[in-house]
C-alpha cells in the first residue's frame, strides 16, 4: 500500500486546530478571579387564608334595590422576611458556574474544532470531486479528440475511396471507350473482309461460268468433230456399200438383166432411206446440242442459284455481326452511361457532404440574436484550395444589416473551410459558390 500525501490546506488546517485546543487548555490552567456576586432580589413570603364568606341570605329584589351588601373588610398583609443565602451555598454555586463555563467553553471549543474539520472535509471532499471532475472533463476531452482523429481518419479514407471509385469508373470508361472503338473498327475490318470476300466469290462465280461457256464451247465443237467423223465414215461406208452394191449389181446384171429395175428401184430406196437417216440424224444432232444446251443452262442456273445463296448467307451473317456489333456498342453505351451516373452520384454525395460539413462549422461559430428566425442572406464565397476564405460579398440582404454582419464574421471566423479532396469537385462546385443563412432551416 502507497504512502498517502497530506495536501498543503490540509495540514495547515490540522496545525490551526491544534494551536486552538492549545488556547483552550492554557485559559482553564490559569483561572480568572471569581466576579463579585450581584445582590439578589429580596424575596416577599406571603401567606394566603382560604375564610369562607359570609352566609347572607338572599335578598328579595325589592330588599337589593333598597340597601346594598356590605363590602368584606380587607385583612392585613404580612411583609416577606429576607432570606439571605448561606455562604458555602454561594461558593459552591460559583464554582459549579465556572465549571460549567469552562465545559461551554470546552464544548465550543470541540464543537468549533469539529466544525472546522468538517469544513476542511468538506473543502477536501470539494476539491477531490472538482480534481475527480477535472480528470473526468479530461478523459472526455481526450475521447473526444480521440473520436475525432477516428471520424477524420474515416472520412478521409471514405474520400479517398470515394476519389479511387471515380477513377475506377474513368479508368472503365475509358477502358470502355477503348474496347467500343477495337470493337468498331474490327467491325469495320470484318465487314471489308466480308465485302472482299463476297467480291472474290462474285469474282469466282464468274470466272467459272466463264469456264464453264469455254468447256461447254469445247464440248460443243468436240461434239462437232465427233458427228463430222461419224459422218465422213458413214458417208465412207456408204461409198463402200455402193461399190460394193455397183459389183453385185453389175454382177447380177450380167446374170439377170431383168433385175435392173428392181435394183434400180432398190438404189432409189436406198437413196430414200439415206436421205431420211441423214435426216434423222441432222434431227438427233439437233436434239442432242438442244439436251445439252439445256443442261448447261440448267448447271448455270443451279450455280447461280448456288453462288446466290452462298452470298445471301454471307450478307446475312455480316448482317448479324454487325447486329452483334451494334448491341455491343450499346451495351458498351449502357455501361459507360451508367459508370457516368455512378460516377455523378458519387461527386453528388461528396458534395451534399462537403457542403453540411460547412454549414456545421458555421453554425458553430454564427451567433444569431433572436429576432433572426425570419431573416435571410445569401452571399457569394470565394475560397482557395486549402479552404481559406478569399472573398466574401453579400449578394442578397436580409434587410438587417446586424444579421448580414454576423453571418459575414462567421463566415471569415470559419476560414479556413472544409472543402473535398476531389480537386475537380472543389474546382467545379467550391471555388466560388452561394452561401445562405436561413436560420429556420439551420440547425445548431
Amino acid at each position: 500500500m502507497r504512502n498517502q500525501k497530506f495536501s498543503k490546506p490540509f495540514l495547515l488546517a490540522v496545525a490551526f486546530h491544534l494551536t486552538l485546543l492549545a488556547l483552550f487548555a492554557l485559559s482553564a490552567m490559569y483561572k480568572p478571579a471569581p466576579p463579585e456576586p450581584e445582590p439578589e432580589p429580596e424575596v416577599m413570603h406571603a401567606t394566603m387564608i382560604d375564610q369562607p364568606l359570609p352566609q347572607t341570605k338572599p335578598a328579595t329584589p325589592v330588599e337589593t334595590q333598597k340597601t346594598p351588601p356590605p363590602a368584606p373588610k380587607p385583612e392585613p398583609v404580612e411583609e416577606p422576611k429576607k432570606i439571605e443565602p448561606p455562604k458555602e451555598n454561594l461558593e459552591e454555586k460559583r464554582a459549579e458556574a465556572e465549571s460549567a463555563a469552562k465545559a461551554k467553553q470546552v464544548e465550543a471549543a470541540k464543537a468549533e474544532v469539529k466544525k472546522a474539520a468538517m469544513r476542511e472535509a468538506e473543502k477536501l471532499s470539494v476539491e477531490k470531486e472538482q480534481k475527480a471532475q477535472e480528470s473526468k472533463q479530461q478523459a472526455l476531452e481526450e475521447k473526444a479528440k480521440t473520436q475525432k482523429v477516428a471520424a477524420e481518419k474515416v472520412e478521409a479514407q471514405r474520400l479517398e475511396e470515394a476519389k479511387k471509385a471515380i477513377e475506377r469508373v474513368e479508368s472503365k470508361k475509358a477502358e470502355d471507350a477503348k474496347k467500343a472503338e477495337h470493337e468498331k473498327e474490327a467491325t469495320a475490318e470484318r465487314l471489308a473482309s466480308d465485302k472482299a470476300e463476297a467480291k472474290q466469290a462474285a469474282e469466282k462465280a464468274e470466272t467459272q461460268k466463264t469456264e464453264q461457256e469455254a468447256k461447254k464451247a469445247a464440248e460443243t465443237d468436240a461434239k462437232k468433230e465427233a458427228a463430222k467423223k461419224a459422218e465422213a465414215e458413214k458417208l465412207a461406208a456408204e461409198k463402200a456399200e455402193a461399190k460394193k452394191a455397183e459389183i453385185e449389181a453389175k454382177k447380177a446384171a450380167e446374170a439377170e438383166a431383168k433385175k435392173d429395175a428392181a435394183k434400180k428401184a432398190e438404189s432409189e430406196k436406198l437413196a430414200t432411206e439415206k436421205a431420211q437417216a441423214a435426216k434423222a440424224e441432222a434431227a438427233a444432232k439437233q436434239a442432242a446440242d438442244k439436251a445439252a444446251k439445256d443442261a448447261a443452262a440448267k448447271a448455270d442456273a443451279d450455280r447461280a442459284t448456288a453462288e446466290k445463296a452462298r452470298a445471301d448467307a454471307l450478307a446475312r451473317q455480316a448482317a448479324e455481326r454487325a447486329a452483334a456489333d451494334r448491341a455491343r456498342e450499346a451495351a458498351a453505351k449502357q455501361a459507360a452511361e451508367a459508370a457516368n451516373a455512378s460516377a455523378a452520384s458519387a461527386r453528388g454525395e461528396a458534395k451534399d457532404k462537403a457542403m453540411q460539413d460547412i454549414r456545421n462549422k458555421l453554425n458553430r461559430i454564427w451567433v444569431r440574436s433572436p429576432d433572426s428566425a425570419n431573416k435571410k442572406c445569401t452571399f457569394r464565397v470565394k475560397l482557395a484550395s486549402d479552404g481559406t476564405v478569399l472573398d466574401v460579398v453579400l449578394k442578397n440582404s436580409s434587410g438587417d444589416e446586424m444579421f448580414d454582419t454576423a453571418a459575414e464574421n462567421a463566415v471569415n471566423n470559419a476560414s479556413p473551410l472544409p472543402v473535398p479532396q476531389d480537386r475537380e469537385l472543389f474546382a467545379s462546385e467550391f471555388k466560388s459558390f452561394d452561401l445562405v443563412f436561413d436560420p429556420s432551416k439551420s440547425k445548431n
